[in-house]
C-alpha cells in the first residue's frame, strides 16, 4: 500500500499496483544514497583453483561469485540473472539463467565458453531436469527440460564447448508439465548404465481436438499413469518401458516429485519412486528378464486444495541388506503425528513404525535412524535428536542439537530428488547439527560424542570436497571445517534480492530494509535500528507513529519505529509468507504457508485475535492485495493456484471467486471500471468485475509473464515478460496498446509506474543494471536513464529526502535513486 504522503507501504504499492503518487522534480536522474543488506546464500559447491587449492562457488541471491578460502573475490557475476547451478565438474560449472538459459563457464574465471537455451516456454529449474554422470570416460550430460517432450544427450568437451550426441523427441509420449526425472544408472542389471526417465502419460486432454490450451497442459491427461522409460544411453533408443497407476485405486497419481533411484535385493531388482509433493505416493516397479512392471505401490494423499498428511523420504531412504530385501524408509505425517516407517521395498509389506518421530535419515550404513520426537507437522527446531536401531527402534543416543540439513547440492547421477530436499550433512562420520545457543556442533550418533564448532547462528550446511562441510551463519558468511574439524577459511559474499520500504513516522521519512533474519530502519541522518526478522509492511498509526511488520519463524511481529515498542504479534501455524497492516495500523492481513503447496490467510487485529481465518486457501505464490472499493468497504484478494478469493477484509464474506486453472496470478485492484487485473500468471492476464466474472483475457505462451511483476500507470497496465519486453494493455478492454523491449531481466522483473515531472511513465530495470523510463500512453524510450551495473531485481518509490527510486539490485544493495 502507499500512505497518503505517497510512503510505499508494501513490496507492491497500494493495492499491488506498483504506481506512486509521487512527482518527480523533472532533472536527471542520480544516485543518492545505498545500502547494503547482506546475502542470502543459496548455493554452495567447491572447485579447485589454478594453484590446486580448493576455491569455493557461490550463488548469493542472484549474484554468481567465485573466492578463495583466503578470503579473496576471483570474480562476481551480478548482471546474468543466475537462478541455479546446475553442475560442477573439471574447472567448469553449468549455469542457469531464468530457466531457460544454460551457460558453460570456468569455475576459476566465470567466462563463459558455451551457451544454449531450452525452448520457449519450458524450463529447467527443476533439479531433477538434468543430469551429469561420467560414462565410459566420457562427461555427459542429460536435459528433459519440463513443458517440453525431448530429452537431449550432449558431452561436455575438456576445451570448453559442448557437443549434442543425440535428441529423442517423444512427441505426445508422455505429458509436458510432468518432469520427467532422470537417473543414469544400471537399471537393468547387466552392468551396462542407462538412462532412466520417470514422467506422466494419459489418454487424451479431454478437448477433442488438437487445440490444447496452456490450462489442459498444466492438469496433464486424462487417465494418468505413471510412465518409466529406460533409453540406451549411446542412442537414447527406448530399451524398454512401463506404464501403470501407482495405486490402483481411483487416483491416478504419477507425477515424479520426489526420491527416483534404484535397488536390488533377493527378491529382485526394483526401481523406487516416493513423490512427497502434488500428489504423494510410493510406486515401486520390478525389473525383470529386462523389463519393468509393477511392484507395489500406495497412494498417500493429493496435497491440493487440501494437504492433511506429508510423506517425506530422504535421500539414505533406501538401506541394502545383505542377503534380504533393502529397506525403505520414510517419515509419514498423518494428520495427527510424524510416524517413521519401515517398508520392505520389494514387496510393500510394512516391517515396522515409529509414532510420534520424523525422520531425518538413516545413517552408519542403514543400521541407525537418525529421528526427532515431534507430532506437529512443522519442527520447532528446538525437538532433540535421536539415533535409533532400525532393527528395533532401541535408542542409541540422544542430542540436544537440531540437524542443520541442505537441499541444493548436486546428487550423484543414480539418485534425483524433484521436490523440496532436506538432507542432512555428515562430517566426519558424525552429523551436522545447531545447539540450542545456535552454535554449529558435530554429533557421533554411534558414540554420542559432541564437539562444538566455534560457528555461531549456524543456519545451513553444505558437503564439500574432500570430506569438508561448509557452515553457513544468519549473517551469510561461509566457514570452510576441514574433515579433521580445523578451520578452512572464510568468505563473505554479498547479493540477495533487497526490498525497500518508505514510511513516514510522525514528520520523519524513515527507509525500511529487509533482512533474511533482521531488517534495518534508517533515519535521513543515517541513524538506524535494528528490527527482527524481515520487514514486509508498514503502516501509521492516527497519532502519526510507524509501524511495521516483520516475519518471524512463527508469526508477524509489529514494532513502533519511534520507540521500538511491540505494537502486536499475530502466531501462526506455519511459516508467514506475506502480512499487509491497514486501516491505520490497527489491522493486519496475515498469509502463512500450512504445506508445500498449501496456505492460510486471515486478518487479526494486533493483539492475535482473528476477524476470519481462510484454513484452507491462501495465496500460493503471489502476493494478496487489500484495496477499497467505491464504497469505501475494505477488499482482501488472493490467488490459490489460479482461484481468486474476494473477501470483505472485517467479516471476511466471500465477494467474488474465479477460477483460472494453475494461473498463479497477483490480483491488482482497479477503479475504473472497477474489479481486479489478474497479472503476473503463467497463462497470461486478465481482467475481472467485482463479482469475479471475467471481463477479458490475453493468454500467452506458458510461463511468458511469470513471474514478473506489473504496473498500473492510470488507464495502461504494464506486464515485463521473463524475456525482457514491456507489453501495454488497455485496462478496459484488454489490448495491446504498445510494446517495447528492454533487454535481459531478473529473474522477477521489476516494474513500477511514476510521474518522473511529466505524464505517468514506467520505470523497469534490467539485467545489465540499467534503469530505463517509457511513456505510459506512447511506448516511446525516455532520455532518462541510470547505470548501477548489477541486476535491478526491486523498484520501490518514496520520499526520502526528496522523491526517490529505490533500486535493489543483484548485489543485495539498495540505491537511492533522485528524479
Amino acid at each position: 500500500m502507499t500512505g497518503p504522503d505517497g510512503s510505499w507501504l508494501t513490496p507492491r504499492a497500494v493495492a499491488n499496483r506498483g504506481s506512486s503518487p509521487l512527482t518527480g522534480t523533472g532533472a536527471p536522474p542520480r544516485a543518492a544514497a545505498s545500502w547494503s543488506t547482506g546475502a542470502d546464500v543459496r548455493q554452495v559447491a567447491e572447485f579447485t583453483g589454478p594453484d590446486g587449492a580448493p576455491c569455493v562457488l557461490v550463488l548469493a541471491g542472484a549474484t554468481l561469485q567465485a573466492w578463495t578460502w583466503d578470503g579473496a573475490l576471483m570474480w562476481s557475476d551480478g548482471t546474468s540473472a543466475v537462478t541455479r547451478v546446475l553442475h560442477v565438474r573439471d574447472g567448469t560449472a553449468l549455469v542457469l539463467s531464468g530457466e531457460r538459459l544454460v551457460r558453460r563457464i570456468a569455475s576459476s574465471t566465470g567466462a563463459e565458453t558455451w551457451r544454449d537455451a531450452a525452448p520457449d516456454g519450458t524450463n529447467l529449474s527443476g533439479p531433477g531436469s538434468s543430469k551429469l554422470a561420467r560414462v565410459g570416460g566420457r562427461t555427459l550430460w542429460f536435459t528433459a527440460p519440463t513443458y517440453a517432450t525431448a530429452v537431449t544427450c550432449r558431452e561436455l568437451l575438456p576445451d570448453g564447448t559442448v557437443d549434442t550426441l543425440w535428441v529423442r523427441d517423444f512427441g505426445g509420449h508422455y505429458d509436458t508439465g510432468f518432469g520427467p526425472v532422470m537417473v543414469v544408472a544400471d537399471v537393468l542389471g547387466g552392468g551396462v548404465p542407462q538412462l532412466l526417465l520417470s514422467t506422466r502419460t494419459g489418454s487424451d486432454y479431454g478437448t477433442g481436438d488438437d487445440d490444447v490450451s496452456s490450462e489442459r497442459l498444466v492438469l496433464g491427461r486424462e487417465d494418468g499413469r505413471l510412465l518409466q522409460v529406460v533409453l540406451d544411453i549411446s542412442t537414447g533408443a527406448t530399451v524398454t518401458e512401463v506404464a501403470y497407476r501407482p495405486d490402483p485405486g481411483d487416483y491416478p497419481c504419477a507425477r515424479p516429485y520426489g526420491l527416483l533411484t534404484t535397488a536390488s535385493g533377493p527378491g529382485g531388482r526394483v526401481v523406487v519412486m516416493v513423490s512427497c509433493q502434488v500428489e504423494e505416493y510410493y510406486a515401486v516397479t520390478r525389473v525383470g528378464g529386462g523389463e519393468l512392471s509393477r511392484a507395489w505401490g500406495r497412494f498417500v494423499e493429493k496435497d491440493w486444495p487440501h494437504d492433511a498428511q506429508e510423506l517425506r523420504p530422504q535421500l539414505t531412504s533406501l538401506v541394502e541388506r545383505p542377503g534380504a530385501n533393502p529397506w525403505l524408509v520414510t517419515g509419514h505425517h498423518d494428520g495427527v503425528t510424524w510416524s517413521t516407517v519401515v517398508d520392505d521395498a520389494v514387496t510393500g509389506a510394512r516391517v515396522r513404525s515409529l509414532p510420534g518421530h520424523y525422520f531425518w535419515g538413516t545413517h552408519d550404513g542403514g543400521r541407525l535412524a537418525i529421528v526427532s520426537p515431534a507430532t506437529t507437522r512443522t519442527l520447532t527446531g528446538r525437538e532433540p535428536t535421536l539415533a535409533v536401531r532400525l532393527d528395533d527402534w532401541g535408542v542409541v543416543r540422544s542430542h540436544d542439537g537440531h540437524p542443520v540439513v541442505c537441499g541444493t547440492d548436486e546428487l550423484p547421477a543414480d539418485v534425483s530428488f524433484h521436490a523440496e530436499r532436506r538432507s542432512v550433512v555428515g562430517l566426519a562420520g558424525g552429523l551436522m547439527t545447531r545447539r540450542p545457543d545456535g552454535a554449529a556442533a558435530l554429533w557421533s550418533p554411534a558414540s554420542g560424542a559432541t564437539v562444538t564448532l566455534p560457528v555461531g547462528d549456524t543456519v545451513a550446511a553444505h558437503p564439500s570436497a574432500g570430506g569438508a562441510v561448509v557452515l553457513v551463519t544468519g549473517d551469510g558468511a561461509l566457514h570452510r571445517v576441514r574433515p579433521d574439524l580445523s578451520p578452512g577459511g572464510v568468505v563473505r559474499p554479498a547479493g540477495r534480492r533487497a526490498q525497500a520500504l518508505v514510511v513516514t513516522d510522525h514528520d520523519r521519512p524513515v527507509l525500511v530494509l529487509d533482512g533474511e533474519r533482521s531488517s534495518r530502519a534508517i533515519e535521513l541522518d543515517g541513524v538506524a535500528r535494528a528490527l527482527p526478522g524481515r520487514v514486509v509492511a508498514a503502516a501509521r498509526e492516527p497519532s502519526g507513529a510507524a509501524v511495521v511488520a516483520c516475519l518471524e519463524d512463527d508469526g508477524v511481529s509489529c514494532h513502533r519505529l519511534g520507540d521500538g515498542a511491540v505494537a502486536g504479534a499475530v502466531r501462526t501455524a506455519g511459516r508467514p509468507t506475506h502480512a499487509v497492516l491497514f486501516d491505520e495500523a490497527r489491522l493486519l492481513l496475515v498469509a502463512a504457508r500450512t504445506g508445500v503447496h498449501t496456505a492460510t490467510i486471515g486478518v487479526h487485529r494486533l493483539d492475535g485475535e482473528p476477524l476470519w481465518t481462510d484454513p484452507d486457501q491462501g495465496p500460493h505464490p503471489n502476493l494478496p492485495a487489500v484495496a477499497r472499493d467505491a464504497d469505501g468497504r475494505r477488499l482482501v484478494a488472493y490467488d490459490d493456484h489460479g482461484q481468486l478469493t474476494v473477501r470483505d477484509a472485517l467479516t471476511g464474506e466471500v465477494l467474488a471467486k474465479d477460477d483460472w486453472t494453475a494461473a498463479y496470478t497477483t490480483p491488482v485492484r482497479v477503479d475504473d471500471p472497477a474489479g481486479w487485473l489478474r497479472v503476473g500468471g503463467i497463462h497470461g492476464v486478465d481482467a475481472v468485475d467485482e463479482a469475479g466474472v471475467v471481463r477479458w483475457r490475453r493468454g500467452a505462451p506458458l510461463w511468458t509473464y511469470h513471474p514478473g511483476e506489473a504496473a498500473l500507470a492510470g488507464s495502461v497496465l504494464g506486464c515485463v515478460t521473463r524475456d525482457g519486453r514491456l507489453d501495454a494493455f488497455a485496462v478496459g478492454d484488454g489490448r495491446v496498446v504498445w510494446s517495447v523491449e528492454l533487454g535481459a531481466v531478473a529473474h522477477r522483473a521489476p516494474l513500477v509506474a511514476v510521474t518522473l515531472g511529466g505524464g505517468w511513465s514506467f520505470v523497469a530495470g534490467t539485467a545489465r543494471g540499467t534503469l530505463v523510463a517509457i511513456d505510459a500512453v506512447s511506448g516511446q524510450r525516455l532520455e532518462w536513464s541510470v547505470e548501477l551495473r548489477v541486476a535491478v531485481e526491486t523498484l520501490a518509490v518514496g520520499d526520502f529526502g526528496g522523491p526517490r527510486l529505490l533500486a535493489g539490485t543483484a548485489d543485495g544493495v539498495v540505491h537511492a535513486i533522485a528524479f
